[in-house]
């Protein structure tokens, strides 16, 4: 008896989730009819084939075959595994190396002809639907109708054609919202800054497009893409397509948008739909080519040793940069929803940090030795703890065995009707399998050696990041090492005028918070406490105040 593992996938929103159960129940049918044990179901849901990194029932998949989880992998389809010629191959070779079989109820046993022929029909087949698709948008475009999705100001018309199908694209326009779209561009045109407008929309409680608060950016978009209420065409009465299309890259799987040449726009005219009159757009317009050229609307390309990580201590929000040098509540300055008007300098951000981590790291060597002798501890006590329980199972798995040798011999040599026996056969079967599993899980990771001289070799190594942190050229090395530690920064104003706190948060603040307190080593390792240190403004960054 093979143990199966089941795969199951369906690849958009617009499919039922209800496929994801039909293709489980038609393959657990075919497993038992075989008799074959299912141990485990893995699937993807809204999920597309054509890239293995975005499907996380695929990858637990793959990890639980590295570790001989089951026997055979079982699918409807090929192109439930995948559509990617190369993730269809790199599957194929991965189960095969881990001496698994992969079957489909549609293909049967797959082997390398399958692989061949039926990835490279797969990749023709999503080239060919987005031919289809694009073709389909661009037919909607030329009867007048919105190729994508719904844009603010306006309402889908949901109604049935003639020939009995849903008639897709049209849109009327949202009284309420092109309101709001006609206050945007006057107030703009008054000379009010998206920055502004999005604070007063804020503060009138107008919910944004997507029912939140509204962003200077939900406002502002982009030139380039023409996103945004400023640069959407479409309230100027004219639906252009085709501007960019998209490609998923093929390491990460995320969608890239690429501008189209100019030549290739499509430009449909639907007065029906203009809510800005044509005196008002091109006013605005003026004015944003006026601002895009000047050197204050550039981007910041510069990448700073603590992005994604500083928030607003007022509000939680995340602090970007401005004028290229301070860190700033985002939510202050786009939205309008925090007050808090703190700002502190990156660089100066960036320099007590490091200067902190290395004054605390590097200069309590009295407290390393604790530290090296609480891992021994906890190292050993996870390993006696791991080896009760590996003892405990091999235990059991030679009672069952003697169990399984028992019920043989009366099934060999017994006078009576075996049916029973063969019945606690089966569950004694079914259980040494799960207990030998449990047994490779627990085998320890081969050379897993505590250094005989920890200690010197934690100093050695501090003394390595001090060296770093010192090196103006190597700091992002050093960062990204402690980067892993940090789960945000938090800034908020101190209790002078002027004076700025700064709230460590994350796995190292409880180091630190060790460092600078003395608390039990044991008790820091273990997580003990809330990781919560404060760090105030001031000579060396020194900590002050605790959160534990």
């Amino acid at each position: 008896m093979s143990r199966i593992a089941i795969y199951a996938r369906y690849s958009s929103d617009l499919q039922s989730a209800a496929s994801i159960d039909d293709q489980v129940r038609l393959c657990r049918e075919f497993a038992e009819q075989a008799g074959h044990e299912v141990t485990d179901v893995f699937s993807d849901s809204a999920i597309s084939g054509s890239n293995l990194k975005t499907r996380p029932g695929m990858l637990a998949l793959m990890d639980a075959a590295r570790r001989g989880a089951f026997d055979i992998v079982v699918a409807e389809a090929l192109d439930r595994i995948s559509r990617d010629q190369e993730d269809v191959a790199g599957i194929f070779k991965r189960l095969k190396h881990a001496e698994i079989d992969l079957f489909t109820l549609s293909e049967g046993q797959i082997d390398e002809l399958h692989v061949g022929l039926k990835g490279t029909m797969n990749a023709l087949f999503l080239k060919d639907l987005a031919s289809k698709t694009r073709r389909g948008q661009r037919g909607r475009v030329e009867a007048g109708r919105i190729p994508g999705g719904n844009s603010y100001g306006y309402r889908m018309i949901r109604r049935i054609g003639e020939d009995g199908a849903l008639v897709r694209g049209e849109r009327e326009i949202d009284p309420d919202q092109a309101a709001v779209v006609r206050r945007i561009y006057e107030a703009y045109v008054a000379g009010a800054t998206p920055r502004a407008i999005a604070a007063q929309l804020n503060h009138d409680g107008v919910p944004s497009p997507r029912g939140g608060f509204w962003n200077a950016s939900t406002i502002n978009g982009s030139r380039q893409r023409r996103n945004g209420i400023l640069n959407n065409e479409l309230y100027l009465g004219r639906i252009t397509y085709n501007r960019q299309r998209f490609v998923k890259d093929p390491d990460t799987g995320k969608r890239l948008s690429r501008p189209n040449p100019e030549e290739q726009w499509i430009i449909k005219e639907v007065p029906e739909l203009q809510i800005i009159d044509d005196v008002t757009w091109q006013a605005a317009q003026a004015i944003r080519r006026r601002y895009s050229s000047q050197a204050g609307n550039k981007r910041q390309t510069k990448k700073r040793l603590l992005s994604g990580l500083v928030r607003c201590g007022a509000c939680g929000g995340a602090m970007t940069i401005i004028n290229r040098e301070r860190y700033s509540c985002s939510a202050r300055r786009e939205r309008g929803t925090c007050t808090c008007p703190v700002s502190i300098g990156a660089a100066d951000l960036e320099t007590r940090i490091l200067n902190g981590l290395r004054d605390i790291l590097c200069g309590r060597q009295d407290l390393i030795d604790e530290f090296a002798e609480a891992f021994r501890a906890e190292v050993a006590r996870l390993r006696r703890t791991r080896n009760q329980s590996t003892a405990a199972r091999r235990k059991e798995l030679e009672k069952v065995e003697r169990g399984i040798e028992r019920c043989l011999t009366f099934i060999i040599e017994g006078d009576g009707d075996p049916g029973m026996v063969r019945t606690k056969l089966t569950e004694l079967e079914a259980r040494k399998d799960m207990l030998e599993r449990d047994l490779r899980s627990l085998d320890p990771a081969p050379g897993l050696e505590l250094h005989p001289n920890i200690g010197e070799l934690y100093r050695r190594k501090v003394t390595e990041l001090e060296t770093l942190l010192g090196d103006e050229a190597a700091r992002p090395q050093a960062m990204e090492i402690i980067r892993n530690m940090i789960d945000r920064i938090e800034v908020s104003a101190g209790r002078s005028r002027g004076d700025v706190q700064v709230l460590l948060v994350g796995a190292l603040a409880s180091i630190l918070d060790f460092a600078a307190s003395g608390t039990n080593a044991k008790a820091a390792l273990m997580g003990g406490g809330s990781g919560r240190v404060l760090m105030v403004a001031g000579v060396g960054f020194e900590p002050t105040t605790f959160r534990l």
